[in-house]
């Protein structure tokens, strides 16, 4: 089954392995306590729950909004049972924040409940499993369930479709786009469907014909029709034919296993994501790269899986929190099905050790050899007014190794400067001389224990880090930069680098620069309580260039030299302002301005 951002299967022997967001690995690993004895399984947005053998429900993962069913809001990870389904569940889904099982032949739901979801009458969500109008009871009454981000669906026995929940794209299929709390008909489909899925805001069915019909939103063309134009009733999928037999649906995607005249298990899919090997959405089926020995398909928010000859397991689409089980972050988003690695470590995960040869490397006083940079994403110029820490304007390089042993550096042993007045300064940068001996045990470690020589090129946890780390190495034959966008899995490396000092016995100074980088943010046309008055005669705020990348909330840059740095004992010797708050020239506006060392190799 795939969820929001990770991906979970059921083996032969009734186990469950997961990876991905919610487990932090690129690798399938076994959930505790159920390594046999489950019969089906369900993955929710950042949640999973499975039927064991005794009809009982064990949920596990992200529980915000209650939707782990154990009467709490307690995350959990390892499984826990869903409180009074003990016995009785035969099916199972999970939504955005909604479960939903069909026990005795009728449907309870519990979780978040913002839209009616629960389908119980009311907008009100539960922490344990409640009756779903109408199909509470009945042995039979109900085959099957699905539950998309904010919607909910069950198949009848008869194979009639009712939907409950979110309606905003036509997604219960009524013909209306009014929410309900209670179940409701699909225009024409009160019998005649075999199976049920439900994408984010979409759900399509397959009927006994072996034809899918779809409803709901299709901005991505996921309905299949040929167009991008939402529907509040069932269409027809086109150009798939009538021998489908199975389909599912995610974010923005819907994918089918078809069978194409004597030629069993191929994979078409529609909408976005499709492993065709393009990045092109498509409002009609097109074949995913697969073959034809494909027995089961799944699909999550913004990536597919697929079971080939009922061995291999292939997956494709984002890839950025390791929901492609690949077993290394070295492989980001694929376009096209790459194998999941069911093995115990991957070339490319782990360092392998400290090499112990002497490392060449380059010997200029301005060539960088190693460094260590944080990148501070500025969303906005709340980012800020709100940090009392003025964090937000942190620099770019952290630690740099030049050539000729010269290191420049930040610590965070060395304890913050007080402020002073309006002035928040940072820790200064520090200045020392290395021998080759030094200069080998830092890139020793670098590039042995502090995992440089066998990382990836980019690893993208999480897609909106407010922190990026990068790592710059030239040396032992390696010139590669390495970027680190949330967990960071070379933790030792920026340990030693952050907390720098030549085991207590480096001689250090205040590294004094004869240029400085100013930053200036403009915060609003009034006068900020604080603000001192602007400190240059010759140099006005449209003096600072503002990029393109930073138009968004007007941040311009400049290089000031070391008089125009030391002008209100802005530079106070080689020491960093954080911010300082300064009013524009006429006094009508409001600056943030912060002013950092430029290094020996920086230009600009």
């Amino acid at each position: 089954m795939a969820g929001g951002t990770h991906t979970c299967l059921l083996t032969s022997a009734g186990g469950v392995k997961c990876w991905g967001a919610y487990y932090g690995s690129f690798l399938p690993l076994d959930v505790p306590g159920l390594e046999s004895g489950v019969t089906a399984l369900a993955a929710g947005d950042q949640y999973t729950c499975a039927v064991i053998s005794s009809g009982g429900v064990k949920c596990w993962g992200y529980n915000t909004d209650g939707q782990l069913g154990n009467g709490t809001n307690t995350d959990s990870s390892v499984p826990v049972d869903v409180t009074g389904l003990a016995s009785g569940v035969s099916a199972i889904a999970a939504g955005g924040s909604q479960t939903c099982a069909v026990a005795d032949g009728g449907v309870k739901c519990w979780g978040g409940n913002y839209s009616g979801q629960l389908g119980s009458g009311t907008n009100t969500g539960s922490l344990v499993p409640v009756d779903v109008s109408g199909l509470a009871s009945g042995v039979g009454a109900v085959a099957a369930v699905t539950a998309g981000a904010n919607h909910t669906c069950a198949l009848t026995s008869g194979g009639g479709v009712k939907c409950w929940g979110s309606n905003g794209t036509g997604q219960l299929g009524d013909g209306t786009t009014a929410d309900s709390s209670v179940p409701v008909d699909v225009t024409g489909l009160a019998s005649g469907v075999s199976a049920i899925a439900a994408g984010a805001d979409y759900t399509c069915a397959l009927t006994s014909g072996g034809r899918v019909k779809c409803w709901g939103g299709n901005y991505s063309g996921q309905l299949g029709s040929g167009t991008n134009t939402d529907s509040f009733v069932p269409v027809d999928v086109a150009n798939l034919g009538s021998e489908v037999s199975a389909i599912a649906a995610g974010g923005s995607q819907t994918c089918a296993l078809t069978r194409d005249g004597f030629t069993e298990g191929a994979v078409k899919c529609w909408g976005s994501n499709l492993g065709d090997g393009t990045t092109a959405s498509s409002s009609i089926p097109v074949d995913v790269s697969l073959g034809n020995r494909v027995s089961a398909i799944a699909v999550g928010s913004e990536h597919a899986c697929a079971l080939v000859s009922d061995t291999a397991v292939k997956c494709w689409g984002l890839n950025h929190l390791g929901q492609l089980g690949t077993g290394t972050a070295c492989i980001r988003d694929s376009t096209i099905p790459v194998d999941v690695v069911f093995a115990a470590s991957a070339a490319g995960s782990e360092p392998t050790g400290t090499p112990i040869a002497t490392i060449e490397h380059a010997t200029g006083p301005t060539d960088v050899v190693l460094r260590f940079d944080v990148v501070v994403v500025l969303r906005d110029v709340l980012a800020v007014t709100d940090d009392p820490t003025g964090q937000w304007f942190m620099p770019g390089p952290e630690f740099t190794l030049y050539g000729d042993g010269t290191v420049v550096f930040r610590s965070d042993l060395e304890p913050t400067p007080p402020a002073e007045g309006s002035i928040l300064r940072a820790r200064p940068f520090r200045i020392a001389h290395l021998d080759d001996g030094q200069v080998q045990s830092l890139l020793r470690f670098a590039i042995g224990d502090g995992g440089l020589r066998d990382s990836c090129e980019s690893y993208s946890f999480g897609i909106d880090a407010d922190i990026i780390s990068v790592f710059t190495i030239r040396a032992g034959g390696l010139d590669k930069r390495v970027e680190v966008s949330g967990p960071n899995p070379l933790e030792p490396l920026t340990h030693r680098l952050r907390e720098y000092g030549g085991e207590g016995n480096l001689a250090t100074q205040v590294y004094v620069p004869d240029r400085y980088h100013g930053k200036l943010v403009h915060l609003g046309d009034l006068a900020l309580a604080g603000a001192v008055p602007w400190p240059w005669s010759g140099i006005d705020p449209e003096d600072f260039v503002v990029s393109t990348e930073f138009a968004f909330i007007t941040e311009g840059r400049r290089v000031m030299s070391a008089r125009e740095a030391a002008v209100l004992g802005l530079s106070n010797s080689g020491g960093v302002v954080q911010r300082v708050y300064l009013l524009a020239p006429d006094g009508t506006k409001t600056y943030a301005l912060s002013l950092w060392p430029m290094l020996p190799d920086e230009k600009s």
